[in-house]
């Protein structure tokens, strides 16, 4: 990554921020390091960086262990991780995460709770806005103490106004979920599409430190996308997002919730799958499967069927592996247009090893250089049920706007 600095006054705010973001990937440096990376004097990093100090927000790690050196070792300079502390609230189907932990994601308390759709989006955001109010204080933490809140939803999100437009199987009207939890908490609060908000963790605690163009898939209850390009969250200046889920895959599918006919979801997701195979299962196509659920396909449902997934019915894999090769095919035509140096995966279904290897292995057969190497899985999907709202607001309210 190019990191660039700029020497005038009136934008004193950019170097604090390039600093920042410089130390935040690179652990620890000294003060003459940042400065040569950046095209800064020694001078300018210098009285930055002590301003920094003094609000807490770095803080010097010790002496730089160098064989030879003659004179004055280099101080180590290092981000305050445990400066502030971070509300982060995971909305997804069918649990919502509230956590509240230190800026790198440690040292955390959390709260989970069903994410209720039967009663107004209002009412289930009070409830969210009181688990943040127990875990604040749980921890005795002061409202000067958390740095904000972030937040992330499916579907479509204006971060602008952090109004949630239209988040699949939670609400299907637009949700003003931002000033609603903002107006309930006294804080700062942002508001993503639960993906893009993951693609952003990545850049700042993952893999995306060393790649400059990536594409992330999320595959679970939907199928979901975001494109990183030259380390920034594509975005659609009509808050649209990347939604390799809503390929068209054939005209005469179902019907998506999207509106259209046939998207890559009605086939991949997994609500979608379990669907096809309780439609399919009988004693005689699928009888491990139904010895399974007992006769009763009831039993079958999105949130337990890869429960199932060490069965050996052919026919039900025969319909698995359809599923998962039409996935494959998308997320590679994706590839082929936008030739990213990566392709980052996470989501339940792609924890599943019988899944991920076929998945794989599709993709293989697409193209043998796509192998581990350059389709993997986050190391943050352990996270994912809070890294990305946190980085959020890590991004925005801390490294991007520093304070003065």
């Amino acid at each position: 990554m190019a990191y660039t600095g700029i020497n005038l006054g009136n934008l004193k705010i950019n170097n604090r921020s390039a600093i920042l973001k410089l130390l935040n990937d690179r652990c620890a440096m000294s003060r003459k390091d940042i400065a040569r990376t950046l095209g800064l004097t020694p001078a300018t990093v210098t009285v930055i960086c002590t301003e920094l100090i003094d609000a807490g927000l770095i803080r010097e790690l010790g002496e730089m262990q160098e064989d030879k050196r003659v004179g004055r070792r280099k101080i180590l300079l290092g981000i305050n991780y445990d400066r502030y502390k971070v509300l982060s609230v995971c909305i997804e189907s069918p649990e919502t995460c509230v956590s509240l932990t230190n800026l790198k994601g440690e040292k955390g308390s959390f709260r989970r709770v069903r994410t209720d759709s039967s009663v107004p989006p209002e009412l289930f955001l009070r409830q969210v806005a009181g688990l943040c109010r127990e875990l604040m204080e749980e921890v005795q933490a002061a409202p000067e103490e958390v740095l904000g809140v972030g937040v992330s939803v499916p579907g479509t999100v204006d971060p602008e106004t952090g109004v949630s437009h239209l988040a699949y199987r939670i609400w299907d009207g637009p949700v003003p979920v931002g000033p609603i939890l903002q107006e309930q908490l006294g804080l700062p609060v942002l508001v993503e599409n639960n993906v893009r908000a993951f693609a952003e963790a990545e850049l700042i605690y993952g893999d995306g430190k060393q790649a400059e163009n990536m594409l992330f898939v999320k595959w679970g209850p939907g199928v979901g996308s975001a494109i990183v390009l030259n380390k920034q969250v594509y975005d659609s200046k009509r808050s649209k997002n990347a939604e390799i889920g809503h390929f068209a895959m054939n005209s005469r599918g179902k019907r998506c919730r999207c509106g259209r006919t046939g998207c890559l979801e009605t086939f991949a997701s997994t609500h979608a799958m379990a669907d096809q195979l309780r439609e399919s299962c009988t004693p005689e196509t699928m009888p491990e499967l139904y010895a399974a659920v007992e006769g009763d396909l009831s039993r079958i449902s999105a949130h337990n069927f890869t429960g199932f997934l060490e069965l050996k019915d052919p026919a039900m894999w025969q319909i698995l592996e359809q599923d998962v090769g039409m996935l494959a095919r998308s997320v590679c035509n994706a590839v082929t247009m936008l030739a990213p140096d990566q392709v980052v995966l996470y989501g339940k279904l792609f924890d599943q090893p019988p899944l991920l290897e076929r998945f794989m292995a599709a993709c293989r057969e697409i193209d043998p250089q796509y192998n581990e190497d350059y389709i993997l899985r986050s190391g943050l999907g352990q996270k994912a049920d809070f890294i990305g709202p946190l980085a959020l607001a890590v991004n925005r309210l801390f490294l991007s706007a520093p304070f003065d």
